[in-house]
């Protein structure tokens, strides 16, 4: 059995020692680690230099390519690699020392599979930080995939199976929101998805993070949250485009169910607001938390056309 981690850098000097040092280990030692790097400009390079001179199983993919950025980075390592399963790992995070272990454990070879589990926010001294980010994830299913996603790519483990059908179909990455989302999109259209309610990541929160973990607080507090508006209206712009990309992309391979709901979706500008509220009811579509989910379904049934419009 092969198992891949990829780990795409951009100067991570500060971390990335430390994130390595806890894939090493690791109860499951028979893993390999793919890293590229997107162009650092400290000593990402020569820390991973090092590393792999002592370790075997460290691997530099030295492509000389630069700001690919997260998304084309990972996806890029994907097609590059071959394994039995794959993990995705951040240059900046901690794995708990179980984390293969448990999550492999979960693992089938016979038909497209994700497993994800779940994750604790610290601060940069790996220290344990309230933030309700943690608390995401195990919370989406369903055709709710495509409002909302509750797995950022360091939880996710996924097998071969998947892996061929997303590197066969994802030629383009124009209108996809993150690799982590699609892969699950796909997972969820094609495959199984399953949740090991384990936190095995500690998740570090800090000023460099290429995406945090967003903010806790009240209600009152989230709402008067400098731009808050302006990222939901994004999120409903991103989420309508990336679901029209996946039926152009998928459309000739889905189930008549998945095809009528996505339809459905896509159609939703050419309909009126009754129309746009009753889908939410009709496919039991949920978000990470109930003030993600009404600021979602607000904006997309009463200002989607103005949303789609402004964002051309």
């Amino acid at each position: 059995m092969k198992v891949a981690i990829l780990m795409s850098t951009y100067n991570g000097e500060k971390y990335l020692k430390e994130q390595i040092e806890s894939l090493q280990k690791q109860t499951f030692e028979k893993w390999e680690l793919f890293v590229r790097d997107d162009g650092s400009t400290d000593n990402t390079v020569s820390i991973i230099n090092k590393l792999q001179t002592k370790d075997p199983r460290i691997h530099f993919i030295d492509d000389e390519k630069v700001q690919l950025r997260p998304m084309k980075s990972f996806l890029y390592l994907l097609n590059k690699v071959s394994a039995d399963y794959y993990f995705f790992c951040d240059q900046d995070d901690y794995w708990l020392s179980e984390k293969l272990d448990l999550m492999l454990k979960m693992g089938k070879l016979d038909k497209p599979q994700l497993v994800y589990c779940g994750l604790k926010c610290v601060d940069q001294n790996l220290k344990p930080l309230k933030n309700d980010f943690e608390n995401m994830m195990g919370t989406i299913w369903d055709y709710s995939r495509f409002i909302g996603n509750d797995m950022p790519g360091c939880v996710m483990m996924f097998n071969s199976k998947l892996r061929d059908i997303v590197i066969s179909s994802t030629k383009n990455y124009e209108g996809i929101v993150m690799h982590d989302w699609w892969i699950a999109l796909i997972a969820q259209t094609f495959g199984t998805i399953e949740f090991l309610n384990k936190k095995l990541i500690l998740y570090r929160q800090h000023g460099n993070n290429s995406i945090g973990a967003g903010k806790n607080g009240s209600l009152i507090e989230k709402i008067l949250q400098r731009g808050v508006i302006k990222k939901q209206k994004n999120l409903v712009y991103q989420t309508y485009n990336q679901s029209l990309v996946f039926y152009n992309t998928f459309k000739d391979q889905l189930t008549e169910n998945d095809k009528v709901f996505l339809e459905d979706y896509i159609n939703s500008p050419n309909k009126g607001l009754i129309y746009r509220n009753s889908l939410f009811k009709k496919y039991n579509l949920r978000g990470t938390s109930t003030i993600r989910l009404l600021a979602y379904k607000t904006l997309f049934v009463f200002n989607l056309n103005n949303i789609l419009k402004d964002s051309k």
